[in-house]
């Protein structure tokens, strides 16, 4: 006879397998060298898997970075992604992806516990200590004021956003898309609900 436990065994084994793997691959990168405690996984749409890495990693803390909606699209029509994200060829379905995605983390954040925090981009700009400050806490590591010169960190960060993570902080990011409201107009609608829900307006 089958344990009607067994099905739950092999899921988590199958978990256990997973973890093994991506932390396998961690090490090789040098990631959990010497006495590294914490590394960051900052892929572009790991939300949307959010509800596997609370599986695997239940106790990771998962800091979601948000901005104005209409940002996310200047940005999204600005790079081109080699991740797959193939969401952002065009306006529209960048905007619908987007909305999805949210509607997807907040799916996660009810049906499971997760150890999630969202932080603005613009509170960064804004305050960047308080908010960096508030992050660490999070985390549950003491305060580094390095974090607050990261573009002293000689090391090279394979990211589209490269050029910009070796600069000082700056503000000229945020709320770019009000240059380019004409060309966003057709996203407005898909994005209001959004917009609403996170505190941003036009």
């Amino acid at each position: 006879m089958r344990s009607p436990n067994c099905g739950w065994a092999t899921s988590a084994t199958r978990l256990d397998s997973l973890r093994d793997f991506y932390l396998q691959r961690a090490r090789q990168r040098g990631l959990l060298a010497g006495e590294a405690r914490f590394f960051t996984d900052k892929m572009p749409l790991n939300e949307v898997h959010l509800g596997l890495i609370g599986l695997i990693f239940p106790r990771s803390p998962l800091v979601h970075m948000i901005r104005h909606p209409l940002d996310i699209m200047v940005s999204a029509m600005s790079n081109f992604f080699t991740h797959g994200g193939f969401c952002g060829s065009q306006l529209e379905t960048a905007a619908e992806h987007l909305v999805l995605s949210n509607s997807l983390v907040a799916h996660y954040r009810r049906v499971m516990e997760l150890n999630y925090r969202a932080v603005r981009y613009e509170d960064v700009v804004d305050d960047q200590e308080a908010t960096m400050r508030g992050v660490f806490d999070f985390v549950g590591v003491p305060f580094d004021p390095r974090a607050l010169s990261f573009e002293e960190n000689v090391r090279y960060a394979r990211t589209a956003s490269y050029a910009q993570v070796t600069e000082k902080l700056y503000d000229r990011s945020r709320y770019r898309y009000r240059h380019y409201l004409k060309q966003l107009e057709p996203a407005l609608p898909i994005l209001k609900p959004l917009m609403d829900e996170w505190g941003y307006e036009v």
